[in-house]
């Protein structure tokens, strides 16, 4: 917990698990849903973009890390950016923030006491979760 916000973080990384974790945080007390979700590459985003945006909608909020492009490069033209658009377009802001740093500030600003955080993704965004606990 960091400022009465409560940090969980999970490895789900496929809209079923998405939906599956942000249905289970409703039965959590929260006043606010905040959904930190970096996509596990660049074929998988593109692949399944529409159902990410789907399953992400759930949440109050949700923040946009980079794609996590593991083995691959980007040939594919897209970024979290398109993904955020797509969420919005469901009508739940959504944010997309380049650089673990911006979005340690960002949550800092805009999380508030009572609030749950969730990091979600099979990359390297728990460090996130990591660094907002250390201070």
């Amino acid at each position: 917990m960091k400022n009465g916000i409560v940090i969980v973080d999970d490895y789900a990384h496929h809209p079923q698990e998405i939906e599956a974790t942000l249905k289970a945080a409703l039965n959590y007390p929260h006043r606010k849903i905040w959904c930190l979700f970096q996509p596990h590459t660049y074929t998988r985003t593109k692949a399944l973009m529409d159902e990410f945006a789907e399953s992400l909608s759930l949440a109050d909020h949700v923040i946009m890390a980079d794609i996590y492009a593991a083995r691959e490069t980007d040939t594919l033209g897209i970024s979290s950016a398109n993904l955020a658009e797509k969420i919005r377009a469901y009508g739940t802001p959504a944010e997309y923030i380049s650089g673990f740093e911006e979005i340690r500030k960002f949550i800092l600003k805009n999380c508030m006491h009572g609030d749950l955080l969730i990091t979600m993704g099979a990359g390297d965004i728990v460090k996130v979760g990591e660094m907002l606990l250390s201070e």
